[in-house]
């Protein structure tokens, strides 16, 4: 009966009327490794290592494939170079078209090449860039000038012109030249 008799223990009710007093300390996570990754980030890596990858093989490939192109703007301004030593309009004319040929045999048919001269050869050199400098008043000289005795051209039009061509001549020109004129 002692027991009975005794007061109760105040924490004690204080805990029961408490209930948030029975509640331990929060305990944050652990430390989140980093090592080894999702699997999604690994799906991530390899994609974007093949894209990557694929990029530079393209960059390369186009880099091997337009090689012609560089060697055709080294020897325009070597063509340049001479013609000012010479200053012969004639030899500079007839080197030039032995270049744009050679460049053009390098990218296009041999059969839709080899033959052109003339008229049908600045067509040829317009249609494969869809513009029209080769038919300009500078450039008609490619035409006739190689056969006649006293040519006089302005040769900076024509590196130009020629510049423009080697760099931007694309079989797909001609494709849609060939389109526009059989609609």
């Amino acid at each position: 009966m002692a027991s009975a008799a005794t007061p109760p223990n105040p924490g004690m009710m204080q805990q029961a009327t408490d209930p948030l007093a029975q509640l331990r300390d929060i305990h944050p996570p652990g430390m989140i490794e980093t090592w080894p990754p999702a699997p999604g980030w690994w799906v991530l890596a390899a994609i974007s290592l093949a894209l990557l990858l694929y990029g530079l093989y393209w960059l390369i490939q186009r880099w091997i494939a337009n090689r012609y192109r560089r060697e055709a703007m080294s020897e325009l301004h070597q063509l340049r170079a001479d013609w000012h030593d010479h200053g012969d309009d004639q030899v500079y004319l007839e080197a030039l078209q032995r270049l744009l040929k050679r460049v053009a045999l390098t990218r296009f048919s041999r059969d839709d090449v080899a033959g052109l001269t003339g008229e049908a050869w600045v067509q040829f050199l317009d249609r494969s860039t869809g513009s029209h400098d080769f038919s300009m008043a500078d450039s008609e000289a490619l035409i006739d000038g190689a056969y006649r005795e006293d040519v006089s051209i302005d040769v900076q039009s024509l590196e130009i012109t020629a510049k423009n061509w080697i760099e931007k001549h694309d079989k797909r020109h001609l494709e849609e030249a060939l389109e526009e004129t059989s609609v």
